[in-house]
């Protein structure tokens, strides 16, 4: 290692014991953002806690589903975190990627009820061009509503991760760029997470709405506290699809 690089690690290391987003969290926009977004992931975290920890439930009242589709709706939920998580640091860009990858690993997951092979499809367009035509996403008009909302984003968020403009860049120059707060690519960032967040979580409890059905009441709360008051009833009222 040389001289300059032990330097600038020491110096890496006293940056990273040092590091902390209290200022970020001090910005009323920032704090007003933050609230909303957990709010929706909060309720997708819940969902998928029951799914974890009652699989066995909820393998009984959907026979066509495998661990594998678990895995990936799981799978879609972690990645909203990650992305909560490198919003709240001010790294948007990489924030918005991780909603691309769990769009994708969502509409994986249930596409993959119908179809397994839409669980390992590498090519995107042929996952959305297959999933589209897919009853499981077209016979209701709420979830196919739903669809259609995380396939635009899906699209917009494309942009992200191909570096489309200048817009699309993140201009890091180092790490030392971080924690930061821009006001205007942290709104736009906290308004497709929570479109996404909502959409799935929309999604998952009207196709899986016996399972729902089955929570605990406390739960059933907290999933449909982020949702509008025009679709709460499309999940909490029983649905047969």
């Amino acid at each position: 290692m040389s001289r300059e690089c032990a330097t600038d690690f020491k110096r890496l290391k006293e940056y990273l014991i040092g590091y902390s987003i209290s200022e970020n969290i001090k910005q009323h926009e920032y704090a007003s953002s933050l609230k909303k977004m957990h709010k929706c992931y909060f309720s997708a975290v819940t969902w998928n806690a029951e799914l974890t920890h009652n699989k066995d439930i909820f393998f009984r009242l959907n026979s066509r589903c495998t661990n594998d589709i678990i895995n990936r709706l799981s799978e879609a939920v972690s990645d909203l975190g990650s992305s909560l998580f490198n919003w709240s640091n001010g790294n948007y860009k990489a924030s918005r990627v991780m909603l691309r990858i769990s769009i994708e690993n969502f509409v994986k997951g249930v596409s993959g009820i119908e179809e397994s092979d839409q669980l390992t499809e590498k090519r995107v367009y042929k996952l959305f061009e297959t999933s589209a035509k897919q009853t499981i996403f077209t016979s209701c008009s709420t979830v196919n509503k739903c669809y259609t909302n995380l396939h635009n984003d899906y699209k917009l968020l494309c942009e992200d991760a191909h570096t489309a403009t200048l817009q699309n860049m993140a201009h890091l120059s180092s790490l030392a760029d971080l924690p930061k707060f821009e006001k205007n690519k942290s709104l736009k960032a906290s308004e497709v997470f929570i479109r996404t967040s909502k959409n799935i979580t929309v999604i998952f409890n009207i196709l899986f709405n016996s399972f729902y059905q089955q929570m605990h009441h406390r739960n059933k709360e907290n999933i449909i506290n982020c949702l509008s008051s025009e679709i709460k009833p499309f999940v909490v009222s029983p649905i047969k699809l």
